[in-house]
């Protein structure tokens, strides 16, 4: 009796686990906006860096300009230098012959005094005498000139050692200054893409927002329940293209773009097909937003999907032409675009290198259970999980249905 009953007590303690659903807490219209007002926020704090950074690239480009012109200037200064170096050199070499022509005469005046005053055409004998101190102190006055000429080029090859001591040290400091300058210019093309990230975000809350009003829903009302019936339901995805060949697969890669090497991990998978081929949904659902022309993806399309009682969101980027508008009911054989990705068709698309389909698949939906491109990209799986591709990469199908 007593087995019977320790029996019946763990059966009763755990048959809630099995029996109650897992809590999830219930999300509002509410908390959307709110999502919306922190994104907002969030797009302020990212202008606001944006424009500061903005400034100290400015402020390092103008001292970047500064060192240059003193640079420049030094090396007008260092020429003028050696020029007066030149200059003093040829000025002793010509008072040296002076000295020697002057000290010629001194000497000559001292064992030769008549014909020195034949020469000088001294009138008497103290008229020579006077001469010839003349002389003498000319002579002193040369050596000291020499003297005062050697100083200065000591002094100007001094001054020139300095000023290319200052040379290096300028330069060090532009390619200093040059290193910053590129870190802030990346810095600002991370803060510009994440701003485009926050807008897109931003724009497809405001249209989540307007679809839920649309169905009804209050500000406190579980989205979950005021639009359940939204989401026709479905049992599997198709590929999304008839025919073509995988490309590029879900993960890290590294590939080659504009003769550059680029890494980075890859959030969907990659088709491609040449001519014009048509893009289907994957399976049923309501299209949530179409993005146009944006910088990393081009057109595209985000559907909401409901399959087997899970809920999941696609994504197809890469798109020339869009056929579907947000709101819209689709289906596997519902046509949403046709494919694009090509540069010289698509040139805003700066993340493509030739025509291709990038299709990636999340859980949840997107702006509904989350609100963010990170999160998107964190519930990215591999589509090849639920969606059945033949193995490997450039391996052709040539339906949407046959198994592999």
């Amino acid at each position: 009796m007593r087995k019977i009953f320790n029996i019946l007590m763990i059966i009763v303690l755990v048959i809630p686990y099995v029996i109650l659903p897992e809590e999830v807490e219930a999300k509002t219209l509410g908390d959307l906006k709110r999502e919306l007002a922190e994104l907002e926020a969030e797009i302020r704090q990212n202008k606001k860096e944006k424009e500061m950074t903005e400034q100290q690239i400015t402020n390092t480009r103008t001292n970047i300009q500064n060192i240059s012109e003193e640079i420049e200037q030094i090396y007008v200064d260092i020429e003028n230098l050696n020029k007066e170096i030149v200059e003093l050199n040829i000025e002793i070499v010509n008072k040296n012959e002076e000295i020697k022509k002057i000290m010629n005469f001194v000497q000559t005046s001292n064992g030769e005094s008549a014909y020195l005053e034949f020469a000088f055409g001294a009138k008497d004998f103290t008229d020579f005498i006077y001469r010839v101190a003349i002389s003498e102190q000319l002579a002193s006055y040369n050596k000291n000139l020499i003297e005062t000429y050697k100083n200065m080029i000591e002094a100007n090859k001094l001054k020139e050692i300095q000023l290319n001591n200052k040379t290096v040290e300028l330069t060090n400091n532009q390619q200093s200054l040059s290193k910053l300058l590129s870190n802030l210019n990346s810095k600002l093309t991370e803060i510009q893409h994440e701003g485009v990230s926050i807008e897109e975000d931003i724009r497809m809350q405001k249209e989540v927002i307007k679809l839920y009003q649309s169905l009804g829903c209050k500000d406190n009302d579980d989205i979950k329940t005021c639009g359940k019936n939204m989401l026709p339901p479905e049992t599997a995805f198709l590929r999304p293209v008839v025919k073509g060949h995988v490309t590029s697969e879900f993960g890290y890669r590294t590939y080659t773009k504009n003769g550059k090497k680029v890494s980075g991990y890859h959030y969907g998978i990659d088709m491609s097909e040449s001519g014009t081929v048509p893009i289907y949904a994957a399976g049923r659902g309501m299209v949530i937003a179409v993005f146009y022309k944006q910088p990393c993806g081009g057109n595209m399309v985000y559907i909401h999907h409901n399959v087997n009682g899970k809920t999941y969101t696609t994504m197809y980027a890469h798109l020339r032409k869009v056929y579907v508008s947000k709101g819209d009911v689709v289906d596997r054989d519902t046509q949403i675009g046709t494919m694009g990705g090509s540069p010289s068709t698509e040139p805003w698309d700066e993340c493509t290198t030739g025509q291709h389909l990038h299709f990636q698949i999340a859980t949840g939906l997107y702006y509904k259970d989350y609100s963010s491109s990170s999160n998107f990209s964190s519930r990215s799986f591999n589509p090849r999980n639920l969606v059945n591709f033949p193995k490997g990469t450039y391996v052709k199908w040539y339906d949407r249905w046959t198994k592999y």
